[in-house]
């Protein structure tokens, strides 16, 4: 039950976003990896940020207290080199497709509150992601929610993976791959560009590697 309000209380605060935007100070119509590394320090979440490379964004690579590790991508930058003065930000992590059914996926679709999965078949992983568009200004609580939020999506998501006892080894899913490319998408289009973050997904496949079952994405002060 008091999971059940919070959720609700979480919804009700993402539908009033200006709002909060007004209550808790608006970050304005463009953010920097140095206001979203601060916010995520509010979280006991440090971060790092990896310069753009040749045809990608820059972006933080953040690590929670129980070790997992997921990306804030910073696109339409006025300034990429420093991720200042941003449009929009992906929120993006990453973890093996081994043992997961397409099944699975539509479920979690359907059940998360901010994030969505999709199957990166060419390196057989799972990419997961929130996208927030800055124009129009975002209030700080409201960025750190959605943060919030998705941090709790993947919480979930990996709990469920360890009761069903199903290994996260780097390894292929024949079955889950010819599922999704029969129903979803033909074999050779790219269905995770639309959550990616690295053009040639490099920075998804190692997150993937790192993130195993041990992991916890919710942190001590959510």
């Amino acid at each position: 039950m008091h999971k059940a309000l919070k959720l609700l209380a979480a919804a009700a605060a993402l539908a009033s976003a200006p709002a909060l935007a007004q209550q808790s100070g608006s970050i304005g119509d463009t953010i920097s990896s140095a206001d979203v590394s601060a916010m995520l320090s509010d979280f006991s979440i440090a971060s790092e940020l990896r310069s753009a490379t040749a045809g990608g964004p820059p972006s933080l690579v953040a690590t929670t207290s129980g070790g997992a590790k997921f990306l804030i991508g910073f696109f339409d930058c006025a300034d990429a080199a420093k991720a200042a003065g941003c449009k929009q930000v992906m929120v993006s992590t990453a973890q093996s497709s081994g043992g997961v059914e397409f099944d699975e996926l539509n479920t979690f679709n359907g059940q998360s509150s901010v994030t969505t999965v999709v199957y990166e078949p060419t390196n057989q992983i799972l990419i997961f992601g929130r996208n927030i568009f800055m124009p129009g200004g975002i209030g700080r609580e409201n960025f750190k929610l959605q943060v919030a939020l998705f941090l709790k999506d993947m919480q979930n998501f990996v709990e469920g993976r360890r009761a069903s006892a199903k290994s996260v080894a780097f390894a292929k899913s024949p079955n889950l791959k010819s599922k999704i490319s029969s129903i979803a998408a033909p074999a050779e289009s790219d269905s995770g560009a639309a959550l990616a973050i690295s053009h040639d997904r490099a920075a998804e496949v190692e997150i993937a590697i790192e993130n195993s079952l041990d992991v916890d994405f919710t942190t001590d002060r959510q």
